[in-house]
């Protein structure tokens, strides 16, 4: 990853009133890179512009830097640099018409498309989030409170506190320094991995009021209907979906979220041995092989079948859940 360091590197030591941009619906990965990405060239000097469609969200309102967030792009064009986001595609918002492609692609993901002018993706990092962390020691910058903080939420949150299969000694090393920077692990831990609001809570007892399993797969679903029961504000799973991964019966868990305007989006959780990213490829999606996603048109039933029918064909056979 030396080369596509520098070249990073290099390409931001020249450029300036960057808008950096990330995937929709955005994880805590997404918004920590991005908040992290912007308080360091901040501290080189730059003047960067982070933008998230809507801004960003509640439950990640409180990271250093949040308040800087802008929900939509400026009308003059300017480089744009792109956070934790496979594909050109799911960018939030949508890159203008007129507007150049990303400056820089900055990714973990091994279905990256590379749409970038220099693309930095390290499919092995456990985050985009410690490719930030990379990039901060070759930009030769010590990393404050701030940036640690948001560093650490990306990595605690895409490994799901360090439990992941690629998490390696390597990663945890760069975590502590991190800690040792004045990242507040405990408080990341807490609000972003368990602590949930009472509306949350119901909104995971529709999810497994509907709970099915057959053969490899558990699978559920969450309907318009359910998130307006449970009072839910947000269109996203409320994690239920890493759950879902622990039931023992289940190699492959797979939940479908129900959104507005005839479009359903997919989450897979699965095990080593099994790559959920090539089945949510088909679907037009992405990811890395334990957890993947993808977003779908389509009557929820029609696409539960479909979605189901693909992913118990990849499934091989004699791999067995740890």
């Amino acid at each position: 990853m030396q080369g596509e360091l520098k070249a990073a590197r290099d390409r931001l030591t020249v450029v300036d009133g960057a808008v950096i941009v990330t995937h929709e619906r955005p994880d805590g990965d997404a918004v920590g890179s991005l908040l992290a990405l912007s308080l360091t060239l901040q501290r080189l000097g730059k003047h960067p512009l982070p933008i998230m469609d809507g801004g960003v969200p509640e439950r990640y309102a409180w990271l250093p830097g949040a308040e800087s967030v802008q929900p939509s792009w400026p009308a003059v064009p300017a480089p744009v640099i792109a956070v934790d986001c496979a594909d050109q595609e799911r960018l939030a918002p949508r890159l203008p018409a007129g507007w150049a492609q990303p400056v820089l692609n900055i990714d973990h993901h091994a279905t990256n498309t590379r749409f970038g002018v220099v693309n930095l993706v390290d499919a092995a990092a456990t985050a985009t989030a410690e490719v930030l962390y990379d990039l901060a020691s070759e930009l030769e910058l010590t990393m404050d409170a701030d940036i640690a903080t948001n560093l650490l939420a990306g990595i605690v949150t895409d490994t799901i506190g360090f439990r992941t299969d690629n998490m390696t000694g390597g990663a945890l090393r760069k975590v502590a320094t991190l800690v040792d920077r004045g990242g507040r692990l405990p408080e990341i831990y807490e609000r972003l991995l368990t602590a949930r609001p009472l509306a949350a809570a119901r909104y995971w007892g529709a999810g497994l009021a509907h709970l099915q399993h057959q053969g490899d797969i558990v699978w559920t679903h969450l309907s318009l209907a359910d998130r307006t029961a449970a009072g839910y504000p947000g269109d996203d799973d409320a994690d239920l979906v890493n759950f879902m991964a622990t039931i023992d019966e289940g190699r492959v868990a797979v939940l479908f979220v129900e959104q507005g305007g005839g479009k359903v989006k997919i989450s897979w959780r699965t095990h080593a041995g099994i790559d959920v990213s090539r089945v949510a490829q088909q679907f037009g999606g992405g990811g890395h092989e334990p957890a993947a996603g993808a977003s779908v048109e389509g009557r929820l039933e029609d696409v539960e079948k479909r979605v189901l029918a693909a992913t118990a064909q990849a499934i091989p056979p004699g791999v067995h859940t740890p």
